[in-house]
């Protein structure tokens, strides 16, 4: 799991709720249930890519979403109540979508292990399968059936494609008022050249699983250019993560050298753009904080026995560094 999409998932969704949202979670097990590196892996078994959903429940728990508060709706329960709606819609949404667009979003928001990675990315080599065009139509088909339900929807940034074809879809019918999407801030690629680096190169960015070590290596071969805040990946993991969870940037250096904490992003930039923050400052000060609030989640998660078996289960099936 991404850490924007547990930390950011977490933080975002309690913000809804303290304004006054009723907030519904659609666990979308039926289209993991079609990625190959989930459903894939489990045989296409429902039940168990049902599992990693269950999963992703409990990390959002441990990382203190308000889930007394959430409704969780399950896709696959969703489609079963809606068939006869659903799968004409999909194939309505495929008929009056645009391949070349489809394609052109794709490759800008791309998915999966190709989030984030660069140009030996293997869809640089290769065209799209049906079933990756297809996919952002059953996305946008959920969006699109269940959209008077919700008057926002809490999508990740690799969601953009099915949101803006589900909205270019309501106004090719005429529909009076579209889906309406907030997007997770999702930071930029740790890699410095992406480019030259293999399509699943797990350096790109931090992940709820990572331990103390996998986090060490990946800020410390991150790109962090002197005097640059803006665009450099570090900066963007404070402002994204570090800020909204913690509430303030605690700097601690050697001894002899005072250390500072910041309590805006706007002072951190002009201490790091005038020369008194050097970039290997802010990424022991970053590894420190992600590494404490990892721990802590992670921890939570293991203390109960319904997180621990589900942890124990993912561990068996995929590749987790625990």
């Amino acid at each position: 799991m991404h850490v924007t999409q547990g930390i950011s998932m977490a933080i975002n969704v309690n913000k809804m709720i303290e304004v006054g949202c009723q907030v519904k979670i659609l666990m979308a097990d039926w289209l993991a249930r079609m990625d190959h590196h989930i459903g894939g892996k489990v045989g296409g078994d429902l039940s168990k890519v049902r599992d990693v959903g269950l999963y992703n429940i409990e990390m959002w728990r441990a990382a203190g979403m308000d889930l007394d508060r959430v409704e969780l709706v399950w896709l696959s329960e969703q489609i079963s109540r809606h068939v006869d709606e659903f799968w004409p819609l999909v194939m309505d949404v495929g008929r009056k979508s645009d391949t070349k667009r489809i394609k052109k979003s794709l490759c800008v928001h791309r998915t999966d292990d190709t989030r984030g990675h660069g140009s030996l990315d293997p869809y640089l080599f290769r065209d799209f399968t049906p079933a990756e065009i297809f996919h952002p139509c059953l996305q946008c088909a959920g969006i699109v059936l269940f959209h008077h339900q919700a008057d926002i929807w809490l999508l990740d940034a690799d969601q953009r494609v099915a949101h803006m074809l589900a909205r270019r879809y309501c106004n090719r019918l005429q529909m009076k008022d579209g889906p309406v999407a907030l997007f997770h801030n999702v930071p930029p690629n740790l890699l410095e050249y992406p480019e030259h680096e293999a399509w699943n190169d797990p350096r790109w960015a931090i992940f709820m699983e990572d331990d103390e070590e996998n986090v060490g290596c990946k800020i410390n071969k991150a790109f962090c250019p002197p005097k640059v805040a803006k665009g450099n990946p570090c900066f963007e993991y404070i402002r994204c993560i570090i800020f909204p969870w913690f509430g303030k940037f605690e700097v601690v250096r050697n001894e002899g050298n005072c250390g500072a904490t910041f309590f805006s992003m706007e002072e951190l930039t002009v201490a790091y753009e005038s020369g008194i923050l050097h970039p290997a400052d802010v990424k022991d000060a970053l590894e420190k904080a992600i590494n404490m609030m990892l721990r802590h989640i992670n921890d939570r998660l293991r203390s109960n026995t319904g997180g621990k078996e589900l942890v124990e289960a993912m561990e068996q099936r995929f590749s987790i560094p625990w």
